[in-house]
């Protein structure tokens, strides 16, 4: 029975980013949304900030996560690391991004530090 809510939390992440893309009013003609953030090397991981998260649509934002865990779980890396859903690191995010003291924090650090208790808090 533990697949269950999982399994409609999952299906409310892609019904909410299937309307999401449907019919945007930012002027841009299709193509997926690029994440917040200066670019280094390929990726705005590294250097992604809150201030960069509170300015993004929420496109950008879930392309944000999408790029953060593409960073930190590296495809040929040995070891993986746990990964939270977009639905919880959403609201990490978004809830510390919040906060006025917390402009220059490093939203790779952020939800790095979150999927160290990601184990912790399942079940």
């Amino acid at each position: 029975m533990r697949a269950g809510p999982r399994r409609r939390g999952a299906l409310a992440l892609v019904a909410a980013l299937a309307l999401g893309a449907c019919g945007g009013d930012d002027g841009e003609s299709g193509g997926a949304a690029e994440p917040v953030g200066q670019e280094l090397a390929g990726s705005v991981a590294p250097l992604a900030q809150c201030r960069d998260w509170e300015g993004g649509t929420r496109d950008e934002r879930v392309a944000t996560i999408a790029e953060l865990k593409r960073q930190i779980n590296l495809e040929d890396s040995a070891k993986k690391t746990p990964e939270l859903s977009d639905n919880a690191a959403y609201r990490i995010l978004d809830t510390t991004c919040s906060k006025p003291f917390a402009a220059t924090f490093r939203l790779y650090k952020i939800y790095a530090r979150a999927t160290s208790f990601a184990p912790f808090a399942e079940g």
